[in-house]
């Protein structure tokens, strides 16, 4: 029997990206992000200790799966609940599938919130906590990303929204406190799971960085052991002040080099809106993701994904206001096809009132 609909979970997609159609890729990291968690929380609520690498127990999978109950056509909404049990699994009693909806619900909520505090008290242990915050920030909304993510149960009629916003406050409190960390990135080279430590290839200085870390990150090494890496953690430096090994790493993740669509920008006070969407296919050089608009004379970096995209923005917006702003005759020529090219592509949206 399907559970009562009030006590079930909707997860609603929307936004530029998904007009046409939501991609298969995008639910994927969406639905078994948002399972994962749901495991890590009954895991959490059963007591069990966190170790690295464990394996989610037959009891947990049999009584916590989530199944799509019905499909939603406002925007692109799936209703899910846990799926029918035959019996209770000692010693989950069923029970506590509730519980454990109303703390990920809860959780969402505080995030969105703001609420530090409140997360610690939905999740005292420190290692579950950590465990079950990287799980969301895995399928949070990336800056300059065209789609939104809203969770929660339809029973109060509101749902959480998850947002690029949520997902640089999941990486606040992600952050060891009392440290000065610093991020690096560099292409994995040589993993050492038994003494916890990986080596990456650090390109300013051609040498191979080791990274130490703690084993509550080994899932996030095993699940990425490719490509670039995102090393954070306390850098320990050499004699002429360049990174020399990472102790005490606090997150690893794979370099995100997706390309960005650009549709809109905005800032505090400021939305454009350019009129054809433009896809930008990111490089990586100097140890800096790097967007580039050519005909704008556009170029930004940062050291992650979402840091470029974040002053790409900035600077379109700056660009705007400084040139296709500007009375035309304060310009110079060059000036002036600069602001003539942009206006070409990119309209003010209106100021919504109220």
């Amino acid at each position: 029997m399907i559970p009562s609909v009030e006590r079930n979970l909707w997860i609603s997609i929307d936004g530029e990206e998904t007009r046409e159609g939501v991609p298969l890729q995008l639910l994927s990291a969406v639905f078994s992000g948002v399972q994962e968690t749901i495991y890590h929380i009954a895991m959490a609520e059963s007591g069990r200790d966190m170790r690295s690498r464990a394996r989610v127990p037959d009891g947990i999978r049999t009584q916590y799966q989530l199944i799509r109950v019905a499909e939603h056509n406002s925007v692109y909404t799936v209703e899910a609940a846990f799926s029918p049990s035959e019996q209770a699994m000692l010693p989950f009693a069923q029970s506590n599938r509730s519980a454990v909806l109303d703390k990920y619900t809860s959780l969402l909520s505080a995030l969105s919130e703001s609420k530090d505090n409140k997360i610690s008290v939905l999740f005292p242990d420190t290692a579950w906590r950590r465990r079950i915050l990287r799980s969301v920030e895995n399928y949070c909304p990336k800056k300059g990303d065209q789609w939104h993510l809203s969770i929660g149960h339809k029973r109060d009629g509101t749902l959480t929204m998850l947002s690029p916003v949520t997902r640089d406050y999941i990486g606040h409190l992600l952050v060891e406190p009392g440290f000065d960390d610093m991020t690096v990135n560099g292409e994995l080279m040589r993993v050492h799971l038994d003494e916890h430590k990986i080596g990456i290839y650090y390109q300013p200085t051609g040498r191979v960085l080791d990274c130490y870390y703690h084993p509550d990150l080994e899932d996030l090494i095993v699940e990425n052991l490719k490509g670039i890496m995102h090393v954070t953690g306390r850098i320990q430096l050499d004699a002429n002040g360049l990174p020399d090994k990472i102790m005490d790493v606090t997150d690893i993740r794979p370099l995100d080099l997706r390309p960005l669509m650009l549709k809109a920008v905005k800032s505090a006070d400021e939305t454009l809106v350019f009129k054809q969407a433009t896809s930008i296919e990111p490089s990586y050089e100097d140890d800096q993701v790097v967007f580039e608009v050519p005909n704008l004379h556009v170029v930004a970096c940062g050291d992650t994904r979402e840091n470029a995209v974040e002053e790409l923005f900035s600077d379109l917006i700056w660009l705007w206001k400084e040139y296709a702003l500007a009375p035309r005759e304060e310009l110079s020529r060059d000036a002036a096809e600069l602001a003539e090219r942009l206006r070409s592509m990119v309209e003010e949206a209106p100021v919504a009132n109220g």
